[in-house]
């Protein structure tokens, strides 16, 4: 994945998927990621809504935004765009249940169309990075 490549992957996700958010009741489409250093320390995920239009340029992810910190493109090892993503919590004094389905078959095909190597199973949209293969 060249700079280029990943300003276009996360246009595409806005595009198809609707604008991410911090907060998993407010956003419109969710992802976890991990680094190579994170992988080496200990294996850890992050999960947030994907960067909006504005919070990804040439060098990565900027800081602040929905992923709270910045991440150069060179640092990220797998991310991972699930099929559906739930909340189920109390909000402003309520229980709420709120499931959400992405598009993930109809960014794949959006994806293969740009020539960005990515995997795809029922479950997920995945960029492994740290397979060498993506």
């Amino acid at each position: 994945m060249n700079t280029k490549d990943w300003i276009k992957f996360f246009d595409l996700c806005n595009q198809v998927l609707g604008e991410g958010d911090y907060y998993l009741y407010h956003s419109k489409n969710w992802c976890s990621w991990t680094t190579f250093k994170r992988v080496t320390s200990d294996a850890l995920y992050w999960a947030r809504g994907l960067p909006k239009t504005g919070e990804y340029g040439e060098h990565g992810v900027n800081d602040g935004g929905n992923w709270g910190q910045p991440f150069p493109y060179t640092s990220i090892a797998h991310l991972i765009i699930p099929r559906r993503f739930e909340f189920c919590d109390m909000y402003q004094g309520q229980f709420v249940h709120k499931q959400t389905e992405q598009d993930i078959d109809h960014l794949s095909v959006l994806l293969h169309e740009h020539g960005i190597d990515h995997m795809i199973s029922e479950w997920a949209l995945e960029l492994r990075l740290i397979s060498g293969r993506a």
